[in-house]
């Protein structure tokens, strides 16, 4: 059966750059102006909703662990986290 997502603002997701501790060292949030504009978004069964996205990642060191976390920030339980090393 479909399955409604409902949104206040223009804001669909949010990504968190995070170090190996869990603090938040970025938002993508941060880099983008969020407005209310409520809409619902209707997903149907073998369909599938994609963002693609980006945060920067410059200023991270080389060689360390960090946390890219997406996601839904009206559904909060809709999340994923992925580990990642920092290259030079």
């Amino acid at each position: 059966r479909p399955v409604p997502l409902d949104f206040p603002t223009n804001q669909r997701i949010e990504i968190y750059l995070k170090d190996s501790g869990g603090d938040v060292l970025a938002k993508w949030s941060d880099n983008h102006a969020i407005t209310e504009k409520p809409v619902t978004i209707v997903i149907n069964p073998q369909e599938r909703i994609e963002y693609n996205e980006t945060i920067s990642t410059r200023e991270l060191t080389p060689n360390k662990v960090f946390i890219a976390e997406v996601f839904f920030p009206q559904y909060p339980e809709m999340r994923i986290r992925q580990k990642f090393l920092a290259v030079p």
